[in-house]
């Protein structure tokens, strides 16, 4: 079946419904609505068509959330061209990855982040273009003049069928970031999967979600997935810290609300120190969604003691596009990733790929429509992870009998002490349930003749001061919880852990800190 260009799917559509003058993008300051958005992108288009940027070459996108970013987006889109966001914490020897594997021969940036390009754009041949928008400096292009002499009538190019619409970059366990191209189709697959028969968005929602652009779940949440319903979506261009989306929350009123569990983490621990009468930020929300790294346990009784909101949580991955199971409005199980979505199979198999009988920990497999086939750059049949259209993540997870999901941590991330497996998350969920403990992340380290063992990094609760006392206290209440052989033969006390743009944690920072072996 031939694929019509998203930009058809995201802006034509809505206009042909009468959503001209609705608002599709809100920033603290502006409103655009579906007829801007839609000239916007289409002047976005022909400046870059003027570049001789065309169909399938690729451009990065390292720029603060805005409606300025979901214009160039869709623009790039709208001409064949490939969008490739790039979060805008990522440093320069990262940048230079993405823009030589993906070859781009254009990047367009904030004038504030340029100097992360500047500093590696010799080093990427492909690279013709370095598009400022906000002011250029000697050897940048002036983007935005540029765009603003553009005509906004930009032809809709035709893809064809294996045609890829935008590139995201999946960080890997080990830190090499991987690419993954997906069709047109894949946003209409994810939106019914999802967004149509879990939230049941509509035209009326608006919809604030603070993990970025530059990520499966935020693109899917905050910009591809309120198009289609032709609702309204928040960007925030800042950083989200807990106050400033407290902020934003009682301005915007988002029936739809999206986060990671570290940032609910976060809010909850600023609106309890919040002095005075508390703003109501979850009054006008109908989904709390939660997603990109587990949500334990404890944090689920805060956040629902502090707020008053059921978090719907959710698993995906950038390999397919955004969640693949979920929590349902009506159908929650503690601890769990959720369900298979609708077009969604989802299976627990052993090493040899045979399927597992409930409760027996495995690799999870998924198979879909949006599910990718490889990543890009990589010959077909290169990638061990992609078979037969499923993908095994390197997930260890078990199902019940019911069919929820329950994660057991990453297949890189197990270990063996003492000739027995170590689920990082299960000594995580120990330590979570005791009240001196905000977050935690457990690694393998190693001890002296080089056997290993697990390593905990903690950031204490308010009032819980680190000291040698308080270490063996924990030690002591994991080796009481769980089977003793798993409690951390060494605690360390941080201020905060190291985390990607949607949040997630980076355990592979935390293992050099630890000691491991490569």
């Amino acid at each position: 079946m031939a694929q019509e260009n998203l930009v058809r799917l995201l802006l034509d559509e809505p206009l042909q419904k009468g959503r001209a003058d609705a608002p599709a993008v809100r920033e603290p300051k502006r409103v655009w609505s579906y007829a801007k958005l839609a000239e916007e992108s289409g002047r976005a288009g022909s400046a870059l068509a003027a570049l001789n940027i065309g169909g399938g070459e690729r451009v990065a996108l390292l720029m603060h959330d805005s409606a300025d970013m979901a214009a160039i987006f869709l623009g790039a889109i709208r001409i064949g061209a490939v969008p490739v966001p790039i979060p805008i914490l990522t440093r320069p020897l990262e940048a230079r990855a993405m823009l030589v594997d993906s070859g781009a021969t254009a990047a367009v940036v904030s004038a504030d982040l340029a100097a992360v390009i500047e500093e590696v754009r010799d080093e990427v041949p492909s690279l013709k273009h370095l598009l400022a928008v906000g002011g250029a400096r000697p050897g940048q292009e002036d983007f935005h003049a540029l765009w603003r002499a553009a005509d906004p009538s930009c032809p809709v190019h035709k893809p064809a069928d294996d045609a890829p619409a935008f590139l995201l970059y999946s960080q890997g366990s080990g830190g090499a970031a991987k690419g993954v191209a997906q069709p047109h189709e894949a946003a209409r697959h994810a939106y019914a999967a999802y967004a149509q028969s879990v939230l049941k968005l509509t035209s009326e929602d608006r919809l604030f979600a603070t993990a970025t652009l530059a990520t499966a779940y935020g693109l899917g949440l905050g910009l591809l997935f309120p198009l289609q319903a032709g609702a309204c979506t928040f960007l925030l261009p800042d950083r989200p810290r807990p106050r400033t989306v407290f902020d934003v929350m009682m301005m915007f009123k988002p029936t739809i609300f999206a986060a990671s569990p570290s940032l609910y983490g976060q809010m909850v621990h600023d609106y309890r120190e919040l002095g005075g009468v508390k703003p109501p930020c979850f009054e006008s929300v109908r989904h709390a969604v939660s997603g990109a790294e587990g949500l334990p346990a404890p944090l689920e009784l805060r956040v629902k003691e502090t707020f008053g909101v059921d978090l719907l949580h959710g698993f995906g991955m950038t390999e397919s596009m955004h969640f693949v199971l979920s929590y349902l409005p009506d159908a929650r199980r503690e601890g769990s990733a959720g369900i298979a979505l609708p077009g969604v199979e989802a299976r627990v198999v052993d090493d040899a790929g045979s399927p597992l009988p409930p409760h027996e920990i495995g690799s999870l497999e998924v198979r879909g429509p949006t599910v990718a086939r490889g990543y890009w750059g990589h010959p077909p049949g290169g990638d061990a992870a992609f078979h037969d259209g499923w993908i095994r993540p390197g997930d260890r997870c078990f199902a019940d009998k019911d069919g929820y999901y329950f994660h057991c941590g990453r297949a890189d991330d197990l270990f063996k002490v003492s000739g027995r497996w170590v689920s990082p998350e299960e000594v995580e969920r120990t330590l979570l349930g005791h009240p001196a403990v905000w977050e935690c992340a457990v690694v393998e380290g190693h001890d002296e003749d080089g056997l290993a063992r697990p390593v905990a990094f903690v950031v204490p609760n308010v009032g819980h001061p680190a000291s040698s006392e308080l270490a063996d206290q924990l030690m002591a209440f994991v080796k009481r919880e769980i089977a003793p052989y798993k409690y951390p033969r060494e605690i360390e006390f941080v201020e905060s852990l190291p985390k990607g743009a949607s949040g997630q944690i980076l355990r592979w920072r935390l293992h050099r800190r630890s000691g491991q072996k490569p």
